[in-house]
């Protein structure tokens, strides 16, 4: 940390978003939700204690007590107690079985065999996961748009440390500068060899030498066992950009250029770093979201821009 003559040394928090303290060490958060147990508490503690025994009373006031402590200070995963609560009840009520049907879940056949409503999971039509994706590459989000960038993955473990350290340095000055929300993630995605495979088979009967040809149908040879015999995956890094639509002619292209100009910013200061990465067209985006909502399911045509609601490949069957 860079020091001011004549000054002290001030140390800034990494974590600049917080929240402040407000009494006795919690957040106004933390004091809202153990403010109703509390209060309950001391209701029942008050109520009941003439008249009962001051173990029992304990016994009713306790779990009151233990159960807003948790909610309040608990945390799993990196989430509070509450967030995570409200995040498995969502989960809980959300259908779990969802299928693309744009037209409406069809009637049960006939032939399937009757189970109890207690057993039965009944499908329900999954939402489309856009409105669509025009050639420039923006995603309509019902109300926002969002622009993708892709980074070149880089393995930090194979770089030395003065590389580390300024692609870390580089990472850190990104994150700085951001003007607004940029989504990171990380996903692994199956390898498909049969492009790889083709293109070396048509190298290998344009090889000059006939050793040449030879060394490329050995490698496609060793590349079809492979897949064969193996799943490979590789990781993908993606930067998404998400801007609401501000209402008014030309929100849509407002937002647009806003969340372009973002990406573009972000992609120029880790272009310094040296990590390449690029913004998505239409069809990659249409690619991406289809194989986001049926991971199983083929690729879609290349050149093919979605034009209406994203939900997947096949028209039955998809989970979520």
């Amino acid at each position: 940390m860079p020091e001011i003559p004549g000054s002290d040394r001030v140390r800034i928090p990494s974590d600049v978003d917080r929240p402040d303290r407000i009494l006795a060490g919690l957040t106004a958060r933390q004091l809202t939700l153990l403010a109703p147990p509390v209060l309950l508490a001391l209701a029942v503690y008050w109520t009941a204690s003439p008249y009962l025994p001051l173990p029992v009373v304990a016994l009713l006031v306790v779990p009151l007590l233990g159960a807003g402590v948790a909610l309040a200070l608990g945390q799993r995963g990196g989430l509070t107690a509450d967030r995570y609560a409200t995040a498995a009840l969502a989960h809980h009520r959300t259908p779990k079985v969802q299928i693309v049907a744009p037209d409406g879940v069809p009637a049960q056949p006939g032939w399937v065999p009757d189970i109890p409503a207690a057993r039965r999971r009944k499908p329900v039509a999954a939402r489309p996961l856009a409105a669509g994706v025009d050639a420039a590459g923006v995603v309509d989000l019902h109300g926002a748009v969002a622009v993708v960038a892709e980074i070149a993955g880089v393995n930090l473990a194979l770089a030395g440390d003065a590389d580390t350290a300024r692609k870390v340095t580089g990472y850190g000055r990104m994150l700085n500068a951001l003007s607004g929300p940029v989504q990171i993630t990380l996903r692994g995605v199956p390898v498909r060899l049969d492009p790889h495979l083709d293109r070396l088979r048509a190298l290998a009967e344009q090889a000059p030498h006939p050793a040449l040809a030879a060394a490329a149908r050995d490698h496609a040879v060793f590349l079809g066992d492979l897949a064969a015999t193996r799943q490979l995956r590789t990781r993908q890094i993606l930067l998404t950009a998400h801007e609401p639509i501000p209402p008014g002619r030309g929100g849509r292209d407002t937002a647009a250029a806003t969340a372009a100009r973002r990406i573009e910013e972000a992609l120029g200061l880790l272009a310094a770093a040296g990590l390449r990465g690029r913004i998505l067209t239409g069809p990659e985006l249409t690619a991406l979201l289809a194989a986001a909502a049926d991971p199983a399911g083929p690729p879609p045509p290349e050149h093919v821009t979605a034009t209406g609601p994203v939900r997947g490949h096949t028209p039955i069957g998809a989970r979520r």
